[in-house]
């Protein structure tokens, strides 16, 4: 009998494999809080989500048995401390500086409108909100390549930027999206508007930071 060796998937890879495997539904697994609360990592417990229409990187479909994408409101648990890497590579405000309305780590659960039924009494957020008004234009933090420009339940309309060395920037509530996948951006360059669209109270920029999986607070990695 041949045996197969199998490969585990980059847990961003299937993220974006996710919007591309799986347009109805899709397996989100639940996020584990590391160390000092800077930065979380995926886990099991996986909750299906619905996914919406998106515009991907076209590839070959990968030899996957499932597909696993986070969930922006996954609950963590504790883990052991992890060193965080270097905080200087070039990340900029993806909007004018200004008040940060939600920052990253655990906060009261968030009840958006139309939302119905029992809820926790917290949840853990992957980003930081930032004010900014509507329509007003955000900005590529750090020049890359665009791999995901597409809708979501959770995040809106929602654009991924893959940076060098394992690194990734995530904008949701976009009201307009300006680019599509696979496109090359420079840093600064404008990616999409302002707006409240998916699960958002009011108007502004949800903006993550990631690195080989795990999400970062932003806030420390910005001028």
């Amino acid at each position: 009998m041949q045996t197969r060796r199998s490969r585990r998937a980059h847990p961003f890879t299937l993220f974006v494999i996710a919007f591309l495997a799986a347009p109805t539904v899709a397996m989100l697994p639940a996020i584990a809080l590391e160390g000092n609360g800077q930065h979380a990592t995926p886990s099991s417990g996986f909750v299906p989500i619905p996914m919406e229409q998106v515009d991907v990187v076209a590839r070959p479909k990968p030899k996957v048995n499932h597909v696993v994408v986070r969930r922006h409101r996954a609950a963590p648990k504790a883990k052991r401390a992890r060193s965080t890497p270097a905080l200087r590579i070039g990340f900029s405000w993806p909007v004018t500086k200004a008040a940060i309305t939600s920052p990253f780590g655990w906060r009261p659960f968030v009840v958006t409108p139309g939302e119905t039924g029992p809820h926790p009494a917290r949840e853990f957020h992957h980003g930081m909100d930032i004010a900014c008004a509507l329509n007003q234009p955000v900005t590529a933090s750090k020049g890359g390549r665009v791999i995901l420009s597409g809708v979501n339940p959770d995040y809106g309309n929602v654009i991924v930027i893959q940076h060098a060395g394992g690194w990734s920037t995530l904008y949701g509530h976009l009201s307009k999206r300006l680019v599509n996948a696979g496109k090359r951006v420079s840093p600064g360059a404008r990616i999409g508007l302002c707006g409240a669209t998916g699960r958002a109270n009011g108007v502004h920029l949800h903006f993550e930071i990631r690195h080989l999986g795990s999400f970062y607070n932003p806030i420390n990695f910005l001028p």
